[in-house]
């Protein structure tokens, strides 16, 4: 193996190992990562006979230079070298791609642009720097997510203690009844003997004036009994009251708190399935409806069709009149188009400028028809910005789900193929793609 191409895989598990412990990447933290390396240190410190290697002087030397020469030169870079350099990028858009579950909120417009320049570099030092960027971006989502968890588990402990202490209240309560069950029954026990010894004395045949004797002397012992029952009937009723008062109090408290997790969850749903910008559908939200909608077509093959829409020449619009402008343009496109859409229609911002729908029960004809009255409605508004008017046009790419679709991946290679016939035939215009076209596919990274 070439002394370069070893320095740069050495290189490239080096920043892997960073991504993947989490360890922020700083020129101190990569030096020292470098000095510790065995692998980079031996090449760097290859000797043959006390002298330097010629055949490593050949290689590497020339080779350092790649930090400042494009990768896209292969007539100055050898092929090794640009491979290695490749790979380094692919690993980091890789890194980028699995933070793609939890991105949402701030964080999607920088986990654009930072994917954006990662492809669109081709030198060695600016992606290193763009390597420490996905670090720090990283850590904040570690953080977020950490944050997340703190409060579901700090909810769910505190709903054990309550839990637990309800239990706790509904077993005194039982305690409760059976003891007062046991009580009422001795009362009753008393009761029984009193009248049965009552009873006997008369059947014995004792004279008139033992009889009313014993007589008066059991009413006065019941009636000091049912007094006494009374007291600690009304005792313990006052101590029923208060604890239905304090489980009807913790039940107000467990709503409330279940409540306030409810609107926890519903904000979390909103941030991770909701684009910010436009509060519409985002690309999260899109990749869940899309597998939905091909697993009902498979299931009972009722057509569906997307429409893939890009604003024309937006990234000038941004350079000219300033990024708060092109935002506003981009919601009041949004607007339009949701004007132009059914209720039962799925819209999305699939990213930056570009916006999606799915038509449920809708071919690739009727599918055509609503992205002409979206193209022609967005031509036709005036778009300002500071009373400052800026043309706006769209370009719109159509497809029919097909029966060959496995993956969502399928219909959206052709939709997006559409929508680059549509901008490469001049913009401002709807292009229907409903088979693979033959020959290459254009690369979304290639396209303006």
């Amino acid at each position: 193996m070439e002394p370069l191409q070893s320095l740069s895989e050495a290189v490239i598990d080096i920043l892997k190992e960073f991504f993947a412990k989490k360890r922020q990447l700083t020129p101190v933290a990569l030096e020292e990562a470098f000095s510790t390396s065995r692998e980079i240190v031996s090449l760097l410190s290859a000797e043959v006979n006390g002298q330097q290697n010629a055949s490593w002087q050949k290689s590497i030397l020339p080779g350092m230079e790649l930090a400042r020469v494009p990768l896209g030169k292969p007539e100055t870079v050898g092929k090794q070298e640009v491979e290695s350099l490749s790979k380094l990028r692919d690993s980091m858009l890789n890194i980028l791609d699995s933070l793609g579950p939890v991105i949402s909120g701030d964080h999607e417009k920088r986990y654009g642009e930072l994917r954006k320049k990662i492809s669109d570099s081709e030198l060695l030092l600016p992606l290193i720097q763009l390597g420490e960027q996905v670090g720090t971006m990283v850590g904040e989502l570690v953080d977020r997510v950490s944050e997340r968890m703190d409060f579901s588990n700090d909810f769910l402990f505190e709903l054990s203690k309550d839990l637990c202490q309800m239990e706790e209240q509904l077993s005194s309560y039982k305690d409760f009844n059976r003891e007062a069950h046991q009580i009422s029954d001795e009362f009753h026990n008393d009761l029984l003997s009193t009248t049965d010894d009552i009873h006997h004395a008369i059947e014995s045949g004792n004279n008139r004036q033992n009889i009313r004797a014993l007589i008066a002397s059991k009413l006065s012992v019941i009636s000091r009994a049912i007094e006494v029952k009374r007291q600690s009937d009304d005792d313990r009723l006052r101590v029923a009251d208060a604890k239905i008062a304090e489980l009807q109090n913790n039940l107000v408290t467990y709503e409330h708190e279940i409540q306030q997790v409810r609107e926890h969850s519903e904000f979390l749903e909103k941030e991770v399935l909701l684009d910010q910008l436009t509060n519409i559908n985002n690309r999260r939200s899109y990749d869940m409806q899309i597998r939905e909608c091909l697993r009902l077509y498979k299931r009972n093959r009722k057509p569906f069709s997307l429409i893939l829409i890009d604003i024309d020449h937006f990234k000038k619009v941004n350079d000219s009149y300033g990024h708060k402008a092109g935002d506003k343009c981009l919601k009041e496109v949004v607007n339009l188009v949701k004007l132009s859409l059914r209720q039962s229609d799925f819209f999305a911002r699939y990213g930056g400028e570009e916006l999606i729908a799915i038509l449920q029960e809708c071919d690739a004809v009727s599918a055509r028809n609503a992205a002409e009255k979206i193209r022609n409605r967005v031509e036709k508004a005036h778009f300002y910005y500071q009373n400052v008017p800026i043309p706006i046009t769209v370009s719109l790419g159509v497809t029919e789900v097909a029966p060959l679709d496995k993956e969502p991946e399928a219909p959206f290679i052709r939709v997006d193929e559409a929508l680059y016939r549509a901008k490469k035939d001049g913009r401002n215009r709807v292009h229907v793609i409903t088979e693979m076209p033959q020959g290459k596919i254009s690369s979304r990274e290639n396209r303006e």
